[in-house]
């Protein structure tokens, strides 16, 4: 009797087991009841489609579908199951733009008031009322794989579900690319077509000349066009302010309310005098969470990228295929997902940026100027903005090119993933005959990817700031010759060195130095190289960094590639630090002791195989002397 009652009760609980996982299901079901799935859209289905083509206001045009696509491959390793939908789009809003144009991307496109996906394509060179539209179903599965890695490839071959008429020709296979450029490479066909993803331009504030050449030549091998903003007054103001805006940040209602399927967005990699946004279009909301563009953008799979409102200037018509042109506004949140069948964000929330501060002085023209902007997280983004910025940052203050001596000062807040905060400065003085900017802009680089790129752990920068003082003086000083003063030198004693320099155009003067010998060196030759650090890190002009004339006997010019400083191996990211603060400067005059029939058997001072005396004069030359050490 009691074993009867215990199985009904069990028997009764599995029901209201059942019945809650089958609420649960059914309520998840439901949560996007606003879609319309691609297994019931039907050749020729008409809806609507929103986009902003002028200033912020949505408007909508309208849509026919013309058939289905399947892929099952991108190429012959990596495998992608995913569908696509071909439409044909037209009205007022379209014969303004022009077509389907760059920016529309993530356009939602709407059948009987349900999303059916976004607008993510264009036919090249052709038809621009043709276009793909991504599923939203596939589009959502963003929000489920945080950890998933991005495809390698920039292009989609569709294959039509039943073959289409379009343009006078049976359709049926189309591609789809992120660079036209690239249409050359790819196998067509006869009976192919060939669609550009819809991505607006990257539009650069702030940079001009020579240093936007640079930025956009660098994203091109990205797959991203940079132009120009045609409303930046070039005069490096700052248009916009370097943190979100206290209505957005707050997440007031009146922020959140305006952010609608349709509205133009950006996507912003650099904020302050310098600004680059990518320009598209939202594709869909729920709750904070918003999906947008339809395709990738850097394909990055996960990141912290900067999400702003956007303002569209004009739509510009175009044979490839019309483009809109805009500047972002108001911050809105954070896109954290950047995948292959668009990207992914969240309002109200905001990724922690780069803050950088040049501060640049030309002490011969007596004026100085200032550039402060942020730059996302993302090592690439990073330097390539660097560069640019600091390439028009200098050539701005010194108003010219060419040769030049030039006081580096460079400081670095970074931390590690477990959170562990690094300070790093440094401080050297560059000469060069050619180009100091360039020189200037290898040194920067070189010191931040030694920082980014180490092997030891993963650390990413949190603040930079660089002060540069540029004149045209030449502040060079070459070794002429090195006298060992001792009439004999004894191992525990001290070597007398003096070192006869020149300063370019000017009086030879004589630095003095002792090196302590170790005691426990027999008797026996040692080889005294005296150098300068840049001897070895010769400018690409070819200008020699070795000794002078008049060497005296037993003394040779030391070829470059020989000198070197020995380069113990790394432990943790504190060796590094300490390497990267400590390492001799250009401007430092350098002692090296060592065998004479072993250079790699060297002499320590202080724990280090060279001794160093500072100078304010960039430092060139080297040469050698043999010294005999005696027992008594």
């Amino acid at each position: 009797m009691v074993l009867s009652l215990q199985k009904k009760i069990n028997f009764r609980l599995l029901v209201i087991f059942y019945l809650l996982i089958s609420v649960i299901s059914s309520a998840q079901g439901n949560t996007h009841d606003d879609i319309l799935p691609i297994k019931d859209i039907k050749t020729g289905m008409k809806g609507i489609g929103k986009t902003v083509i002028q200033g912020k206001e949505i408007e909508t045009f309208n849509v026919e579908v013309m058939g289905t696509l399947v892929n099952n491959k991108i190429n012959d390793n990596v495998l992608i199951t995913g569908k696509s939908i071909l439409v044909r789009v037209s009205g007022k809003v379209i014969s303004d733009a022009g077509g389907i144009a760059a920016g529309m991307s993530g356009s939602p496109i709407y059948i009987n008031g349900k999303i059916i996906g976004g607008l993510s394509s264009g036919w090249v060179m052709t038809d621009h009322t043709v276009g793909l539209v991504t599923p939203i179903e596939e589009m959502l599965e963003i929000w489920d794989y945080p950890l998933q890695t991005c495809l390698p490839e920039n292009y989609i071959k569709w294959n039509c579900e039943n073959p289409i008429e379009l343009a006078g020709k049976r359709i049926e296979s189309i591609w789809e690319v992120g660079d036209p450029d690239s249409i050359s490479q790819l196998p067509v066909s006869g009976s192919d077509l060939v669609f550009a993803r819809a991505a607006a331009p990257a539009v650069i504030q702030g940079l001009w000349g020579k240093a936007a050449d640079l930025l956009t030549s660098k994203f091109k091998k990205r797959g991203i066009q940079v132009v120009a903003d045609p409303m930046d007054s070039k005069r490096g103001d700052s248009p916009l302010p370097l943190s979100p805006t206290s209505e957005v940040a707050s997440g007031s209602a009146q922020a959140t309310d305006t952010v609608e399927p349709g509205m133009a967005v950006g996507v912003q990699l650099a904020r302050g005098d310098i600004n680059l946004t990518t320009l598209g279009t939202l594709t869909y909301r729920d709750g904070k969470k918003v999906l947008a563009f339809a395709h990738s953008f850097l394909k990055k799979g996960n990141v912290a990228y900067l999400m702003t409102q956007a303002h569209i200037y004009h739509c510009f018509s175009s044979v490839q295929m019309p483009f809109k042109i805009g500047a972002p506004t108001e911050n809105l949140g954070i896109i954290t997902q950047d995948r292959e069948k668009g990207i992914a964000g969240e309002i109200g929330r905001f990724p922690a940026m780069i803050p950088i501060q040049l501060d640049m002085t030309d002490k011969d023209l007596k004026r100085t100027r200032s550039i402060n902007f942020q730059v996302v997280k993302d090592p690439g983004v990073l330097s390539t903005v660097l560069e640019s910025t600091l390439l028009q940052a200098i050539e701005g203050v010194i108003d010219r090119s060419g040769e030049g001596t030039a006081l580096l000062s460079i400081s670095l807040d970074a931390a590690n993933s477990k959170g562990a905060k690094y300070n790093l400065h440094k401080e050297n003085l560059f000469y060069s005959k050619a180009d100091i900017v360039n020189s200037l802009i290898n040194e920067v680089n070189n010191l931040v990817e030694s920082i980014i790129e180490n092997e030891i752990e993963e650390v990413t920068p949190s603040k930079i700031s660089l002060k540069v003082e540029v004149e045209n003086k030449r502040k060079t000083m070459t070794i002429e010759k090195v006298e060992v003063k001792n009439s004999s030198v004894t191992p525990g004693g001290n070597l007398e060195i003096w070192v006869t320099l020149r300063p370019y155009r000017e009086k030879s003067l004589v630095q003095k130095a002792k090196l302590p010998i170790p005691s426990n060196i027999g008797k026996e030759n040692l080889r005294l190289t005296v150098f300068g650090i840049s001897s070895r890190n010769q400018d690409n002009d070819g200008e020699p960094g070795g000794g002078g004339e008049q060497v005296p006997p037993k003394q040779t010019t030391k070829p470059v590639k020989e000198l070197k400083l020995d380069e113990p191996p790394r432990e943790n990211f504190d060796q590094i630090v300490q390497e990267w603060s400590e390492s001799p400067k250009n401007s430092d005059l350098l002692f090296q002791l060592s065998a004479e029939d072993d250079p790699e058997k060297k002499i320590k001072f202080s724990g280090k195989d060279h001794h160093v005396i500072p100078t304010t004069w960039v430092i060139q030359g080297s040469v050698d002397t043999v010294i005999s050490l005696s027992e008594d």
